[in-house]
């Protein structure tokens, strides 16, 4: 249960930390990292919003009587939310930064979320596999655009004089 929440709370919290670290280093591209953060999280929130209700699947626990709910959901199953959060999340932070330690340990927290997902009984396998796509759709699509137009978002957000690009 304590992976599923993560799924939520970090997507609220790279923006932030991703934005005070390019304010307070002065770097613009670091801003531009959590705008397109959030940019793929708002392409996250429309597909789900699209898909949950017109699929309007039920949930396993309500179809199956084996299946235990260990968890509160009350929308509908496909697809999973926190699936989709979390590899929106994992999947823009990887396109957007080459540590391989870091890679690995956010792919790794991702699969571990979808995982969670299943065994709390809140969701088939095949919600969660279609919100892993859904989700790096969203990561491919945000980091397509902003590397795309990157100079006229690096014209847009820049205000001061004393801020460096690092590239």
């Amino acid at each position: 249960l304590t992976l599923t929440i993560t799924a939520y709370g970090l997507g609220a919290l790279v923006p932030i930390c991703l934005y005070l670290a390019g304010h307070f280093r002065r770097m613009v591209s670091l801003k531009l990292k959590a705008y397109q953060y959030v940019f793929a999280m708002g392409l996250n929130i429309l597909f789900i919003g699209l898909l949950k209700y017109t699929v309007d699947r039920p949930r396993p626990f309500v179809t199956h009587d084996t299946i235990e709910q260990l968890a509160e959901a009350s929308s509908p199953s496909f697809p999973s939310g926190h699936t989709a959060y979390a590899f929106t999340a994992a999947v823009v932070l990887v396109l957007m930064f080459r540590n391989p330690a870091l890679r690995s340990l956010i792919v790794t927290w991702a699969l571990l979320v979808a995982y969670s997902r299943l065994a709390l009984g809140v969701h088939y396998p095949s919600d969660v596999l279609g919100s892993m796509l859904l989700g790096s759709t969203a990561a491919f699509l945000s980091t397509y655009t902003f590397r795309k137009h990157r100079e006229q978002f690096y014209t847009l957000f820049r205000w001061g004089r004393n801020l460096r690009i690092v590239r």
